[in-house]
């Protein structure tokens, strides 16, 4: 049963796309990325990074064949198609301070709630039933396909917080931190709360790569650009600045934009500390947390992607991220501690 299992994943996947089909030689095969479990009551990726070295020494997605003559560089989400599950991101940082293989839990849930409606998908976390948006609708589920990577930083982007007043006024550094003045060649509105305490690490641009998809599952996905619907003047402000900069912006899958790899700020000790947010379940297990349509790592892994981005983009590589969904990863259980033998 164990051999036609392993045979059966190994097809799956290398469904994937070309980055993972073109892999012929024996010694890396697709499957071995899937881990064993994954923690989801702290962060993973050292464990998962670990046991992952264990079978392979690279990826082989780095510096492959793509449009018109210039080098492609990949990370690869698994997604479970249970969204009540976590999944995992691998990536190859190359030199520098950290290289070697990379593997972390991820989530591409999208946003979620503990009551039905309607078109929302259920799902079990720990016993209890979850609702998630479906891929289709805005802040839904991470859809399916390849998209190009670009970190948001301030030397870069024009930034803009979404965050209302108020909520800024506790945040004067990361203000003024990443809103330097200067034009930029590109745009993004951000949350405050996709930077971490000590804003080592920076969200990612997630762009949909229209001319990657062939032979991947976001082949055949429609992608077109929803009306402009009524709005405040603000967020008509945001969009204008964004078409300025990218005038194909909001042409997506489903009619969707906006997307990008983030983290958030559940892991402060603050936040366990505060009487209001102490039982919240996000606290305690990573699945519970909403990913409004992103990508969501845990803080030391967004860090460890930058690096993979500017480290690639620096040797003049195209840098993407190919998302593959399966099934393969529902029943990949959520170990504790003690399943692991690895101490907090």
């Amino acid at each position: 049963m164990l051999k036609l299992t392993v045979v059966f994943v190994f097809f799956i996947l290398a469904a994937a796309g070309p980055a993972l089909a073109a892999e012929k030689d024996e010694k890396l095969r697709p499957e071995t990325l899937l881990p064993a479990f994954i923690p989801v009551e702290r962060p993973a990726q050292a464990d998962l990074t670990a046991r992952l070295r264990e079978k392979v020494k690279t990826l082989k997605l780095n510096g492959i064949p793509g449009k018109n003559g210039k080098k492609v560089s990949r990370a690869l989400l698994l997604l479970p198609r249970d969204r009540g599950a976590a999944g995992v991101i691998n990536f190859e940082i190359e030199g520098g301070r950290h290289p070697g293989v990379y593997q972390c839990e991820a989530l591409g849930r999208g946003q979620t709630s503990t009551g039905p409606k309607p078109r929302w998908v259920s799902g079990l976390i720990g016993g209890a039933t979850i609702y998630y948006a479906p891929k289709e609708m805005a802040d839904g589920a991470t859809v399916p396909g390849v998209y190009d990577l670009r970190n948001i930083s301030p030397e870069r982007y024009e930034l803009v917080f979404l965050d209302k007043p108020a909520a800024l006024e506790g945040e004067k550094d990361l203000v003024a931190r990443i809103q330097q003045s200067g034009a930029k060649p590109f745009f993004s509105a951000v949350w405050t709360n996709w930077y971490p305490k000590g804003y080592a690490g920076m969200p990612v641009d997630m762009l949909w790569a229209a001319d990657s998809q062939a032979g991947t599952q976001g082949a055949g996905v429609p992608v077109f650009a929803l009306p402009p619907q009524a709005a405040s003047q603000d967020a008509v402000t945001l969009r204008i600045k964004q078409l300025t900069h990218n005038p194909g912006y909001y042409k997506g899958p489903y009619g969707r934009t906006g997307f990008a790899v983030h983290t958030d700020r559940w892991e402060e000790p603050e936040k366990a500390a505060d009487p209001e947010l102490s039982q919240r379940p996000e606290l305690k297990d990573f699945r519970w947390r909403d990913t409004d349509g992103c990508v969501k790592l845990r803080p030391g892994c967004l860090e460890l992607l930058n690096e993979f981005i500017s480290s690639e983009e620096n040797l003049g590589r195209r840098v993407q991220l190919e998302v593959f969904e399966t099934p393969l990863l529902d029943g990949i259980p959520a170990a504790s501690p003690a399943d692991t033998g690895v101490s907090r």
